[in-house]
Formats: structure tokens, sequence, C-alpha cells
């Protein structure tokens, strides 16, 4: 049943041409009337019409300015313009805008509206041909992609498969080929940024893009294994191209596009040439070396694998331990000296610089001195949070592409400890907290009490307990045992005292109170504790 709408500045014309014919007859139906062109819009555009039979003189909007607006905002129908006969000439202009008919208004004959009809309805026709065809035409292409994609993705990924697929069709559209594979990133991240750069919510539009920029420099392309923020690429430059220019030329073409569009950079590496499909697989560990050159290099953005390189060795069989920090670090937050903790960040700087770990690495070390401070400080503020920021720390820091990006971020995050602390060292309410902890760091070998602290501090016992709970979210008590057992446990590691003696030295009134306390701290009891070390040394 095909829909139809009537446009007629006059009503008596509207019911005449409505009551003309049976419409039903005739496989139509009228779905609206309009009586102006302004009208007419908002109808055409609820109703979708398969068929308009407007005026072609209207007030305010013609059928002419109607049909142009429609058009304008994508609306397809066959229409049939009335007229006058003094309208010839507009009539005209109406045939060539697409009209399929024009009716004169005074000469107007059922028969006449059904002849008008029927090459409507035939238009209707070619049109749902023509998109028809063009959605096959789009499925197809649609098709042939994926083909592609799990052709050269079964010969990259699964290269011992013995059944290897082969697609001399495909291949003859990639007789040379390159893998570029490439990461991308925030132009800059820091550390209390808002969250993780989203890269799904822009999947499509990254894709459309690339895929744009890829059509103008290579005679064939394929997206392969789109993940988060990596891409990689099989590419077939066009013949009479240089290839690592174009290649090169693609490369910036992107970073500049996706610069403007999603302030985003990336990083490229570009395999070596190869002709035989069979060989991609080790295209694609040349197209990882040439990227892991970008992220010890920073000043680097394309590299080309060249035949002399051999893939980074990388130090994974060495451990990047960087725990030893810890206790110095521990002490300058404890003292709200944020130039000590400054200085251990430029050590634990000049590591990276020399150790050069791969990122895994560097990334597991930063979420460690992440997770140790942000732990230790958390314990000291009580209630207040001391990161207000809604981060994903392991998925911000996978999106860095270089080592240089990495030690940017530990500045970064350097930054705000040490702003922190020294607003911590100038207020005054929390003073008392911090000098009971020195006071009990300096003196964990004697038995301390509240009372004997307060007496150094010049105050209560009383507001030392109450503020001592509300900064610390823990009693005197409790704190003074968790430092005396870890001190214990040095002394345990070291195989040089009986447990009796190591209660002695810690001011502890005998070894059963000792084990007593270490228990309750650690879970277990110094026996189990040092048989536990031991298991874990050998």
């Amino acid at each position: 049943m095909y829909r139809i709408i009537l446009i007629d500045d006059e009503p008596l014309i509207l019911a005449g041409i409505a009551s003309l014919i049976c419409w039903e007859e005739h496989d139509c139906c009228i779905v609206g009337k309009a009586t102006n062109g302004h009208a007419a819009i908002d109808l055409i555009l609820e109703a979708r019409p398969d068929i308009v039979i407007t005026d072609i003189r209207m007030p305010v909007m013609n059928g002419l300015e109607l049909i142009e607006a429609c058009k304008e905002k994508n609306c397809e129908f066959a229409f049939i313009f009335l007229t006058n006969m003094e309208d010839f000439q507009l009539a005209k202009q109406a045939v060539h805008l697409g009209a399929v008919d024009y009716l004169v208004k005074l000469d107007l004959q059922p028969q006449t509206l059904i002849q008008a009809l029927e090459r409507a309805k035939e238009h209707c026709s070619r049109m749902e041909s023509h998109h028809n065809k063009e959605l096959y035409t789009l499925l197809l292409k649609d098709n042939q992609k994926q083909l592609e994609r799990n052709y050269f993705s079964q010969l990259i990924f699964h290269p011992s498969d013995p059944e290897l697929p082969s697609n001399p069709e495909i291949d003859a559209r990639y007789e040379s080929m390159y893998l570029i594979l490439f990461q991308m990133k925030p132009e800059q991240i820091l550390f209390g940024q808002a969250e993780a750069y989203d890269f799904s919510f822009i999947s499509n539009q990254l894709l459309d893009v690339i895929s744009g920029i890829g059509a103008r420099y290579f005679s064939s392309h394929t997206i392969l294994a789109p993940q988060k923020d990596t891409m990689l690429l099989v590419v077939s430059p066009k013949p009479e191209s240089d290839s690592e220019k174009s290649l090169s030329e693609f490369c910036a073409k992107v970073n500049a596009a996706i610069g403007t569009y999603f302030a985003l950079t990336a990083l490229f590496g570009i395999s070596q040439k190869r002709n035989n499909p069979l060989k991609l697989s080790d295209a694609y560990l040349e197209a990882q070396s040439a990227l892991e050159h970008c992220y010890y290099d920073s000043s680097l953005r394309i590299v080309f694998y060249k035949s002399q390189y051999s893939r980074i060795k990388q130090p994974a069989q060495r451990e990047f331990n960087i725990n030893f920090l810890k206790k110095s670090m521990s002490a300058a937050v404890l003292e709200n000296e944020s130039q000590d903790l400054k200085e251990i960040f430029y050590e634990l700087s000049d590591l990276f610089a020399q150790y050069k770990p791969d990122k895994t690495q560097a990334v597991s070390a930063c979420i460690n001195i992440y997770s140790y401070l942000h732990d230790l400080l958390q314990n000291e503020s009580g209630k207040d949070n001391v990161f207000p920021y809604s981060i994903d720390i392991a998925e911000q820091l996978s999106q860095l592409g270089s080592l240089d990006d990495i030690l940017l971020w530990l500045n970064s995050f350097c930054e705000k400890i040490c702003a922190m602390l020294t607003d911590r060292k100038e207020k005054r309410s929390d003073k008392f907290v911090y000098m009971a902890k020195r006071y009990i760091h300096e003196h964990y070998r004697e038995k301390l009490t509240l009372s004997e602290i307060a007496e150094y501090l010049k105050i209560s016992p009383g507001y030392l307990s109450s503020s001592f709970s509300r900064y610390m979210n823990q009693t005197v008590s409790d704190y003074i045992a968790e430092v005396k057992i870890e001190h214990a446990k040095e002394l345990i590691d070291s195989g040089q005292y009986l447990i009796y003696e190591i209660a002695d030295q810690l001011g502890f009134e005998n070894a059963y109170y000792f084990s007593k306390v270490f228990k309750k701290v650690t879970g277990m009891a110094p026996k189990n504790y040092e048989c536990w070390r031991k298991l874990n040394q050998t």
C-alpha cells in the first residue's frame, strides 16, 4: 500500500482530489493532508510518505521550495505537482527537480490522476531497486573486507596452523605488503587526570578516519585486530609510488588527523616489505620490534624495521625491584619532608633511566609505588581522601607510549604527593600526631605508654588519644605495636637473635606478651613467621 500526502492551500481542492478516485483500488491510501508548506514539512517528516501530491503555488512556501527543503532533510518520495495553466514555467522547473508528473487542476480527471499515480509508483519501485542495489554493494564490500581480515589474521597470528588458508584473489590485490603497527595515546598523561582515555567511544570514527586516509595512499589496505589504543594494518602501496615515502606520509597524516579530531598522538612501527603472505608472521615481529624502539626513544614517531635490527633484548629475566626505597619513602612521609621524598623519586627516575625496564616492568613499578604511598597516606589522613581523583591507574599507565612518558607521569605523581606533604606540615591541627609518631619511631626499643608520650609533648593524654585516633584511624597503642613488630620482623629476618632476646630489645615485659602482640599484628606467632620466612627464602 503506497502512502499518499495531499498538499494544497485550498481546502475544496484537497477535498475534491481526495474523493476523485477510490485510492485503495489502486493500492494507495491517504495518510495526511496539509494546507501550507511549513505544515507539510512536519507532516512529511512524521509520516514518511511514498508519494506527495502538492500545489505548486502556495503562500509562505511554494511547492518547489517545499520539495527542495525536503531533499535537504534527506526525505525521498515520488512527487506530483498540481498547477494552473499560467504556472507552466513553474511546472517545467518542477520536472527539473524530479517531479514524475504535473496535473492541471481545471482539467483533472480520475483517469489522469490514476495515470500519474502509476508513474509515481514506478518511480518508487526504481528508488527501492536502487537502494537495494546500493545495500547489496555495501554488503558485498563489507563481506570482502571481513574475508580479508580473517585471511590475514590467520596468516599473522596462527602461522603454525597446518591448514593455512589460500586466497589467490586477495594475494593478487596485495602483491607487496607492509605491516604497520601503531599505538595511540593522549598527547599528555599526568597523574590526577580525571580518567583514562576511552578509545571504545571513538573506535568507529577512528576506523573511518584511518581507512579514508589509507584509501588515498594504498591500492589495498586492511585494518586488523583493533584493540583499544593499538591497531595493525596490512597495506599494499600503489605500484607507482615510493613505498617508504608513501608509508611515512600516511603515518604523518594519521597523526595529524587523530591529533585534530581526538587530541591523540601515535607511534608507528613498520615492517619490511613482504611479497609472500606466508611470511606475514615474521613481518608482525618486525613491526613490534620497530614500535619498541619508539618506547625507548621518545623522539621517534615512525620507525621502519631494518634488516640489521634485532629484537630488542628485554631484561625480563632480571627483577626490577624498587621495594628497597619504601622504607625511606615511609620516613619522608612520616616527617612530612617533601624534599626528602623528591630526592627518593630522583633516585627512582635514575634507576628507570639506567635500567631501562620494559613497559610491563615500568608500569608495574609505578603501580607498586602508587599503591604503597596511597595506602600509607590514606591511613594517616583518616577519613580524608588523599587522592580525590577517581582514576584507574593501571589503565592510565598502559596508555603511555614511551619510557619518557612514564617518567613524566611519575614526576607528576611526586609533585602531587610533595604538595600534599608541604600542606600537611604547615597545618597546626595534626602537629602533635606527627610529633608523637616521631617520638615512637625514635624510642621503639623502650616500654612506651600514652601518658609518657603526652607528657613529652606537654599535652593531656586524652587530647593526644582523640587527636591520634581521628587522624590515624587507630589508637596510639596499636600504632606502637605496629612499629615494634615491624622492627621485630627485621630482627627475626637477620637470624641473629632468639625470640626472648628480641622481646627484650623491643621493651616487652616478656616473650609471652611479645608473641601475643606479634600474632595480633601479623596473624601468626613469631616462630611461625620465622619458619614462613625460611620457606620463602629457599
